[in-house]
């Protein structure tokens, strides 16, 4: 079974078309995107696995990027829980898809990061949907998953905003680095999906020092970083 993550919508009311100038100013972007993530050059936070999931950095702000990543495959897991009890239940499920429980019985390379979708108006329980990127050999047609709870998911160009921070990625800083996302965003007049977002943690448990954790939202219209 596969699943396809919706393109960012356009902001404004449901029915609106988006401009011709703003496929304008879209279409450099997506062009950028097309290209294989694996081709992009690994960023020097992610040093414990050979393949992580590669981004064109758009511009910096002092306290976020703006970056395109192009479209790719993942799989993933819905897990009813908290925040942290979901990422560890579901972290495991798949750990056995990538160990061989899955229709070809192959062992799959670990990835990075893991990502944890978050919805902005649920509870602390609530459905969290974790993924594991899939390698590029992976990418086109990877083997199905053997257990039912566990899915093959398409996502499209994602243009993000990221903020990152160190330590451990627990349900407390998350919150407290997406609200700081919100507000730098706000400040610069950025367009932003506000209804869910990513965490993204880039280390086994076993890495104590030099962590790398990230919150993502997903833009609407243009990537940048000054004011609008």
């Amino acid at each position: 079974m596969v699943n396809s993550v919706p393109a960012p919508p356009n902001p404004g009311p449901a029915s609106a078309t988006v401009p011709p100038m703003m496929l304008l100013l879209l279409a450099p972007l997506l062009a950028l995107a097309r290209g294989v993530w694996g081709e992009r050059e690994k960023p020097k936070f992610c040093g414990e696995v050979t393949e992580c999931f590669t981004f064109d950095l758009i511009c910096n702000s002092s306290d976020y990027e703006a970056r395109l990543y192009p479209p790719s495959a993942w799989v993933s897991t819905h897990v009813n829980n908290t925040y942290t009890a979901a990422k560890t239940t579901g972290f495991w499920r798949l750990l056995r898809y990538i160990q061989g429980r899955n229709q070809l019985g192959v062992k799959i390379p670990m990835t990075s990061p893991v990502l944890t979708r978050v919805d902005q108006a649920a509870g602390e329980t609530q459905e969290y949907t974790i993924s594991f990127l899939l390698p590029a050999a992976w990418q086109d047609d990877p083997p199905q998953p053997t257990q039912p709870v566990v899915f093959i998911e398409r996502f499209p160009a994602l243009p993000t905003y990221v903020r990152s921070f160190g330590g451990w990625l627990t349900d407390a800083n998350r919150g407290t680095h997406i609200r700081t996302l919100d507000a730098s965003l706000g400040r610069d007049a950025r367009h932003f999906d506000r209804s869910w977002h990513y965490s993204a943690g880039y280390n086994s448990p076993m890495k104590l020092f030099d962590r790398h954790n990230e919150v993502w939202r997903l833009a609407w219209g243009g990537l940048g970083c000054a004011p609008a």
